[in-house]
């Protein structure tokens, strides 16, 4: 289900009061990380040590608020726009220092995994200093132990949140910088480092970028091939992953809106096919019908038998939530590895969603998953031909082009397993691009554009977001 608000989780944090000092070692803590798609407005409840005169939260590296007290919320006017927002909170004693900062990734649902270090800005002659840590990281994954350094030497070692360490400030006057390395349970890490008499700042990240593009024929794709210009200028790519190397998470949706009550059995008919010519054991098929909101008849699965069975248990009923499903849908593509798609069947006519249009095209280069909209209204494909339907036509294209898909609008229901054959194939022919970006505080759209050497036809997305 798609979140307006927080609010009950807010209330609990409220009326609980400030964590203890002996739970929570941290000068600033952001109490509720919500890890559910977003909107609207979303409360920040953020509890403060006594070292803390003020908080300042900062939105994508820009300052959005500031309170003062041991335990406070920020309310934060997210919109309907969704899109990935780093929020900070940062904490300032009374002569103006950093003391402590804390942070969450919001709308992102495979956040990069990160650390932040929270040091005293200045090295005590005497006495205990502490250092704090956040990690970012996936839903699925966290962090397996965090170590602190005093410049080369380690102080400490943590292995639950909230991460800290202290140590004798004695033993470390000639030290410049302490640094903290994170590693999860697979040897991934993250690292960052603060030099003492350096304010707390936002870093510089650059980020791999994994770009899907299709092209058709039996040759192979190559770096060799292949040339991409990010925002203006040539991008230096790290390499080309064809399909027959990388999983394939897929959600097939479905209207069974009452509008679609005379195409259900076709429709079976053909999405067993379409399951059929597409799945390999390393893939995953999600199976889910929408009307006035979105339900799940099969979780991920590589079970053809499963999809099939559940194909049965679809049934007209509802009004036609169509944006927020799709909104929905990418949210949850975005948090499995490998190559995405969405195949969306429908009559193309949406009532009731929360969302609108605007906002799901938006969303839609946000994801960077392939959407394949299947427009089955044989009332817009006979005023098409008199010029009429044209722009929501476009607007159609322009969802599948910018995420590097295919749409298709078509009058009748026995088209629909030629068109799933089309993009079975389509998926089957699916690379991915890697190459290094920038992010961009932000998070800025970039326009690309790819281009085969040898004058092959390339289907790519026409933008990303860092």
């Amino acid at each position: 289900m798609i979140k307006d608000t927080v609010w009950s989780l807010v209330l609990v944090a409220l009326f609980a009061g400030p964590v203890p000092s002996s739970l929570n070692a941290a000068p600033v803590t952001i109490t509720l990380k919500p890890r559910a798609l977003v909107h609207t407005t979303l409360m920040v409840p953020v509890s403060t040590e006594p070292t803390v005169e003020r908080v300042e939260l900062l939105v994508n590296g820009i300052k959005s608020a500031e309170l003062r007290g041991r335990s406070m919320v920020f309310p934060l006017n997210i919109g309907k726009y969704i899109r990935r927002l780093r929020v900070r909170a940062v904490g300032y004693d009374a002569s103006n220092q950093v003391v402590g900062d804390d942070e969450m990734v919001v709308n992102d649902p495979r956040p990069p995994f990160r650390v932040r270090l929270a040091a005293p800005l200045d090295l005590p002659e005497t006495g205990t200093a502490e250092l704090t840590a956040t990690v970012i990281s996936p839903e699925t994954q966290g962090a397996a132990t965090v170590e602190f350094h005093v410049g080369e030497q380690k102080v400490g070692t943590d292995g639950i949140a909230p991460y800290s360490a202290s140590f004798d400030a004695a033993l470390f006057q000639s030290a410049s910088y302490v640094r903290v390395a994170a590693r999860m349970a697979d040897g991934t890490e993250a690292n960052d480092v603060r030099f003492f008499g350096t304010v707390v700042s936002d870093q510089i990240d650059v980020s791999l970028q994994q770009l899907p593009i299709s092209v058709s024929g039996s040759l192979p794709l190559d770096t060799r091939d292949v040339e991409i210009n990010d925002d203006g200028a040539a991008a230096k790519i790290e390499g080309i992953v064809p399909a027959t190397d990388q999983s394939l998470s897929v959600v097939l949706l479905i209207d069974t809106s009452e509008s679609m009550y005379k195409e259900l059995p076709v429709v079976r008919a053909a999405a067993r096919g379409f399951v059929a010519s597409l799945l390999r054991p390393v893939d995953r098929l999600a199976l889910v019908e929408f009307y006035d909101r979105a339900f799940w008849l099969t979780d991920f699965t590589s079970d053809r038998n499963l999809v099939n069975s559940a194909l049965e248990k679809l049934r007209t009923r509802g009004t036609t939530h169509l944006y927020d499903s799709i909104i929905e849908m990418l949210f949850e593509l975005q948090k499995r590895p490998g190559r995405h798609a969405l195949v969306v069947l429908t009559d193309g006519v949406d009532q009731g969603s929360t969302f609108e249009l605007d906002h799901v095209i938006h969303y839609a280069k946000y994801a960077g998953v392939p959407i394949y909209p299947i427009v089955k209204n044989s009332m817009l494909s006979r005023l098409m031909k008199f010029g009429i339907g044209r722009l929501e036509s476009r607007r159609l294209t322009n969802i599948a082009r910018d995420t590097g898909a295919t749409h298709f609008i078509i009058e009748r229901e026995d088209q629909l397993p030629a068109v799933y054959a089309k993009i079975a194939s389509e998926l089957k022919e699916q690379y991915l691009l890697m190459f290094y970006s920038q992010l961009s505080a932000q998070d800025r759209w970039h326009s690309v554009s790819v281009r085969s050497r040898s004058g092959r036809p390339i289907r790519a997305p026409r933008g990303y977001f860092p």
